[in-house]
């Protein structure tokens, strides 16, 4: 049982980094958990929350500047 618990963990953080640091990947996976959501017939709001982390949440213009003077 200890087992199992510590690679549900460890997997979720490795996944967790991964979409950290490469999106495109981390898109997909999420893409294929919302699948996997319909295809069990998950509630509608998990499905949508699944679909959610699929979108980009990449900010452009002032809402996103740090104050650099880079965009102005």
């Amino acid at each position: 049982m200890q087992t199992a618990l510590v690679i549900i963990i460890v997997s979720l953080c490795a996944l967790f980094w991964l979409n950290r640091f490469f999106p495109k990947i981390g898109k997909i996976l999420w893409q294929g958990t919302a699948g996997l959501l319909k295809l069990i017939h998950a509630p509608a709001p998990t499905q949508q929350w699944a679909l959610k982390h699929c979108t980009s949440t990449t900010k452009s213009g002032c809402s996103a500047c740090n104050k650099c003077s880079k965009c102005h």
